[in-house]
């Protein structure tokens, strides 16, 4: 008699949790807008620079998302002799897909993402070839949960691959310094901190 119960009551309950399940995934908002403060160091280019950005998230669900954003910064471009020759201004664009797992009030996502890195063309400086470059970013984030307000540290890998471009000469030194050859790729590390709001 107690087994003809059991399975009575074991259906009745399976439901709710399949439910509860789905409940869950529907309460993640489709869309986070935010901003956020980065700093990023260019190697081979210059030394580190701060940014301001916007950044915009879908979610497809409670791990899976679309990963956007958009960066302006500025940087001091090193002379082939070591020297800041220059600020230019660097403007970020990245979009890719992010993923990871939501834990109560907390989140953990890694991020793949593709974009551009473009260098301002200022009478000071430039860089020589190309001023416009691909971009990629590989890395990841910690997120907390204040309601609708998101707190989120990250930190990341800006692989550029720069091909022919070149550093700008730098003020003539004595003696003179033998100037470097094409930039090739390189890859510089980035840490971000900033907010978002969910909807």
């Amino acid at each position: 008699m107690r087994w003809l119960v059991l399975l009575l009551v074991i259906p009745g309950l399976i439901p709710q949790r399949l439910q509860a399940q789905l409940q869950q995934y529907e309460d993640v908002p489709r869309y986070e807008l935010g901003m956020q403060v980065d700093i990023h160091y260019l190697d081979g280019v210059g030394d580190w620079g701060g940014g301001v950005g916007g950044r915009f998230h879908y979610n497809f669900n409670e791990h899976f998302a679309l990963d956007s954003e958009l960066t302006y910064r500025q940087h001091s471009l090193l002379s082939p002799n070591g020297l800041s020759s220059a600020v230019v201004g660097q403007t970020s664009g990245l979009f890719g897909v992010r993923a990871g797992q939501r834990v109560g009030e907390v989140g953990f996502f890694a991020q793949a993402r593709a974009g551009f890195l473009h260098f301002n063309n200022n009478k000071e400086a430039s860089l020589l070839t190309r001023n416009t470059v691909p971009a990629f970013d590989v890395g990841g984030s910690i997120e907390r949960y204040l309601g609708p307000v998101i707190l989120r540290f990250g930190l990341s890998e800006l692989i550029v691959p720069y091909g022919n471009a070149r550093v700008p000469p730098g003020p003539p030194v004595t003696p003179p310094q033998p100037q470097p050859g094409p930039l090739g790729t390189r890859a510089s590390p980035m840490a971000g901190l900033g907010f978002a709001v969910r909807f």
